[in-house]
Order: C-alpha cells, then structure tokens, then sequence
C-alpha cells in the first residue's frame, strides 16, 4: 500500500502488516480501558471512625441523659468522626496480553488510513511561533482538528510552537500508547516515525 505525503505528494510505502489490518474493536476497547485504568493512582482515602485520633473517653453516661448511647465521640454521627463508606485506596491495574495490545496499535493505525486520517509528511515544518504553526495546520485543511503529532525525535521548537494550540499533542513513535493513536481526529507522521512504527509493530503477529 502506498501513501501520499501531504508537503511533497511523494509517495511512501506501507507496511501491509501494520496498516492493512482487519478491525477487531474488541483488541483496542481492551487496550484502551486498560491503559486508561493503569493511569490512575488509586490515591484517594478517607478515615473511618478507627483512624481519626481521639476518642478513647466515652462522651456522656450510658442512661439517664435521654440520648442515644455512644462510646465513642469519633462517631461518623458526630463532629470531627470518622467517614461512612469513604474511599480507600484501590489497585486499579489491567493487564491486557502483548499480541492484543500489538493487534490494537496494527487496527488503529489500519483504520486511520482507512479513513483518510492517517497524513505522512516528509519533513515536519520548522516554525517557531504558534501563529506559524497554526497557519501550517489551517493551510493543510486541519482547522479545529484534534491532531497527534509523531516523529522518532521531538522537535523542542515545534513543540513550544504547538503547546498553546488546543487539541494539538506531540508524542515519540518509539513510546505512543494506543490512546494516542486513538484520541484524535488525525495522525500526523514524518518519515522517521513511521519507519519507527513500521520496525515497532511490522515484526509481531
């Protein structure tokens, strides 16, 4: 299969194995919840009546007070007692096989270039102001796109230049996830990325 680039019209050869796949939506809804899941920390945490400090002295007499008997001030009915069914912290790790995440990056990318989504380009442009990177994304009919930017290498000046656009985000072909191939509306590779992700996924079945 081969592509166009969008700066030079010069076409690139793809891999048939990594952008010629079937689509197997249970592969990347797997890998996508998954990677989701291992984001979290899992931090979050409340004390119940047995961690707050205090508390050791029985706040009033068992009878004869007219209320309802308590041994304890740290009560969750009281002040300064502890929380009823609060957080606690949680393991919320997924583990999802290598050959289905592998087949989740191959059905991705296949359907990216499905859908005309998927843009190589020769040589990424060299700007150092947003302005002129939002004049190069207005010029190639990307406008108010979400668009992932991947090379082999991160330009630190193309990356000052696009911080400050919204929905615009730069990643290393050797480390993007599955949801950053996902979570766009188009993929924009130079030629070093995607020999990377040729060599990265073209090797595994």
């Amino acid at each position: 299969m081969k592509i166009k680039s969008i700066d030079t019209s010069k076409d690139f050869q793809l891999n048939d194995a990594v952008f010629k796949v079937a689509m197997n939506s249970q592969a990347v809804y797997q890998s996508v919840v998954a990677e989701m899941n291992n984001a979290r920390q899992g931090t979050s945490s409340t004390k119940n009546r047995s961690h707050v400090s205090g508390g050791g002295k029985k706040p009033f007499r068992q009878k004869g007070t007219g209320n309802a008997r308590q041994g304890t001030s740290r009560s969750p009915l009281n002040r300064g007692g502890g929380s009823i069914f609060g957080p606690t912290p949680k393991y919320y790790f997924k583990k999802v096989n290598i050959k289905t995440k592998q087949l989740a990056y191959k059905c991705i990318l296949s359907d990216k270039v499905k859908n005309d989504a998927f843009k190589v380009i020769e040589s990424l442009p060299s700007v150092e102001k947003t302005k002129e990177f939002v004049s190069f994304l207005n010029k190639n009919g990307f406008k108010g796109m979400k668009v992932t930017i991947i090379s082999s290498e991160i330009n630190e000046k193309l990356a000052l230049s696009s911080r400050n656009v919204p929905y615009v985000s730069m990643v290393k072909a050797s480390s993007c996830s599955v949801r950053d191939l996902y979570d766009n509306d188009v993929i924009i590779i130079d030629i070093s990325g995607l020999e990377v992700l040729s060599s990265r996924f073209g090797d595994k079945n």
